[in-house]
């Protein structure tokens, strides 16, 4: 990302530095604080995730982690705040940036803080930051017991960079839009495919990214697989599909949030309480119920209003909102330094 010039922020508005990414949440922050003028700076993680064999990969591991701590010390004395992405995180960035905001995204608390390897640095974590976020409502359980005060900021989404829906002509498609691990609903979501290809396959493609562990049990049900690509063709992706079919884990993550946004017919194959006080314009909640909604938009018996979805998003998950949110934090936690 371009930098902007340090003068652009007005003196009530801290600058801040985002540490890692989840989601496209920090990105989609940034450009909206940036549009404002702010100060809010992006510094990605050390290397991707992979694995470092034997002395010589470990011993590769520890001079990458420790140039990336340095050059973390440096810029966090220039910015007001540090911002940290994923509790996972903190292990190392803690070295750099001993005072920071964590936003938990999901696997961080949900899986890694129960890892007995992990849990001390990452329950630390939640107790030492000067504030707390986190990204869907299910993780409240896992962060509020150390966190009471910790914050719901709903994933945000910038519905304007989304293309709008536009279904490709010739035959239908019947999107999954998640990949195809455990913390999925894994389960669920292959009955869901299993039902869904005897229901509609003869007249439409059912179709999911080639992504995780289960893809090829998916394949196998008579899912097409298709490549990953990057976030723009993904994006593409759920535009052009005739429908979306969205996660079995009981939440709206980045995916659904952005097929919603782009005003695509979205169905889950289980209900969403969690949601129940702004309830998204979805339909399902069974795998029957899905399987339902799904036959009856292509063949055009249940209504579908694109605005539905975007205004929704907009309202709940817009970049807009979150910003407005996070800003306010960033003054609160330096005011209570002084």
């Amino acid at each position: 990302m371009t930098e902007p010039p340090t003068a652009a922020a007005g003196p009530a508005e801290p600058t801040a530095l985002h540490v890692n990414d989840a989601a496209f949440t920090a990105q989609r922050m940034i450009a909206e604080a940036r549009r404002r003028g702010h100060v809010w700076r992006f510094f990605p993680k050390a290397a991707p995730d992979q694995e470092w064999r034997g002395p010589a990969g470990r011993a590769r591991r520890a001079a990458i982690g420790a140039a990336w701590v340095a050059r973390l010390a440096v810029r966090a004395r220039r910015h007001d705040i540090v911002h940290v992405h994923s509790a996972s995180t903190l292990a190392h960035s803690r070295l750099g940036a001993p005072r920071f905001v964590l936003h938990c995204h999901g696997s961080d608390v949900r899986t890694a803080q129960y890892d007995p390897a992990r849990q001390d640095s990452i329950r630390a974590g939640l107790r030492e930051a000067e504030a707390v976020f986190y990204s869907t409502p299910d993780i409240a359980e896992h962060v509020l017991p150390h966190r009471a005060d910790a914050l719901y900021l709903p994933v945000p989404i910038d519905v304007d960079e989304v293309p709008k829906w536009t279904p490709a002509t010739g035959r239908p498609r019947v999107l999954f839009a998640s990949r195809w691990t455990p913390d999925k609903g894994i389960d669920t979501q292959l009955a869901m495919a299993r039902e869904l290809v005897a229901a509609v396959g003869d007249r439409a493609e059912v179709a999911g990214l080639d992504w995780g562990p289960h893809a090829v049990d998916a394949a196998e049900l008579g899912v097409r697989l298709l490549p990953r690509g990057d976030h723009a063709a993904y994006l593409e992706l759920l535009a052009g599909a005739h429908v979306v079919v969205g996660q079995s884990a009981g939440i709206l993550a980045a995916s659904e949030l952005e097929a919603l946004a782009a005003g695509a017919p979205v169905v889950t194959p289980v209900a969403l309480p969690l949601y129940a006080d702004a309830r998204p314009p979805v339909l399902g909640g069974s795998v029957e119920d899905a399987v339902a909604a799904v036959r009856a938009l292509l063949d055009g018996e249940e209504p579908h209003d694109p605005d539905s979805g975007r205004g929704w998003v907009r309202a709940v998950h817009g970049v807009e909102r979150a910003v407005d949110t996070v800003c306010s934090v960033y003054r609160d936690v330096v005011a209570a330094r002084a």
